[in-house]
């Protein structure tokens, strides 16, 4: 069985270069990995009681980077 990888895109993300890989386990807390990753606290603030992200996953390739 492949095995599978859920990428997040959050709103504005290209500009932070998402979409990206989530880690597997995944963080117990996404709004600090996010920001870990680049992600500005203004655009989580921006969204108010309502910040969604996307979520979707693909079969992992073998030339993908795995994130640990």
């Amino acid at each position: 069985m492949a095995k599978m990888v859920t990428f997040i895109d959050p709103p504005s993300g290209w500009k932070y270069g998402f979409p990206k890989a989530v880690p597997d386990p995944q963080p117990e807390n996404m709004l600090e990995w996010l920001r870990e990753q680049g992600y500005p606290q203004k655009e989580i603030d921006a969204c108010g009681n309502h910040f969604y992200c996307r979520y979707w996953q693909e079969e992992e390739k073998d030339e993908q980077i795995r994130i640990a």
